[in-house]
Formats: structure tokens, C-alpha cells, sequence
């Protein structure tokens, strides 16, 4: 197979023309064409992926697990704090809210009376 014809200085000429950018910077461009124009991500990258986020709600909006049991039952590594965080960042979780919501103080009517047993 055949090299193509060099390129004459009228036609380099042309092609340099439009661009004003360094030559490094297009050759930075040809190496590295997909990250092109991608921003890096920011930040740290969370310990839960989506789907994990969506199973966590949805196991602990089915039953009173615990979190130690949430966790088992999601096959999760992500630590106990990281699952009661997202729990309690989700508007929706009525378990949550009930758990963080303060209950007021037993009044004399409704407090067990002296005399009564308890159930045993």
C-alpha cells in the first residue's frame, strides 16, 4: 500500500490558519479525545450507588428492621451511619420521622395507677 502525497505549504498554511490555539493543546485534544470537554467530578464519592440508595428505602419502608438488618438484608458495605443517613434524608420514610419526632411527657391520666399490677 501507498503513502499518501505530503502536504504542500499552501495547504499547511490552511490548516493552521483557522486555529489559534498552541499546538499543545491540540495535540492534548487528539490524545485524550473522550474526556474532552467532561468536567472531573467534584467531591467524594458516595459509598452507595443508586440502586443500593433505592433497595435501603425500599426494605426499610416494607418493615421495622434495624439498621444492622437493613444492612444484611441489602448485602451492603457501606457503614450503620451511611444507611440511617439516607433513611433520614428521604421525605417519604415514615419510620424515620417517627423515630426523630420527641413524644410529650406521660400526663397522670394516662400513667398506670399505684395499685395496678402489670402484666407478667
Amino acid at each position: 500500500m501507498g503513502h499518501a502525497p505530503k502536504l504542500s505549504q499552501h495547504e499547511r498554511g490552511q490548516i493552521d490558519a483557522p486555529s489559534t490555539r498552541s499546538r499543545e493543546v491540540i495535540l492534548n485534544f487528539l490524545r485524550h479525545q473522550e474526556k474532552y470537554g467532561t468536567k472531573k467530578s467534584s467531591g467524594r464519592p458516595s459509598d452507595l450507588n443508586d440502586r443500593e440508595k433505592r433497595t435501603i428505602l425500599h426494605t426499610a419502608s416494607n418493615s421495622t428492621t434495624s439498621i444492622v438488618g437493613i444492612r444484611r438484608t441489602c448485602g451492603t458495605d457501606a457503614s450503620e451511619s451511611t444507611v440511617w443517613t439516607k433513611l433520614n434524608k428521604c421525605p417519604n420514610n415514615v419510620l424515620a420521622s417517627l423515630s426523630n419526632k420527641k413524644m410529650p411527657p406521660i400526663t397522670s391520666v394516662e400513667a398506670p395507677r399505684p395499685g395496678w399490677r402489670t402484666m407478667t
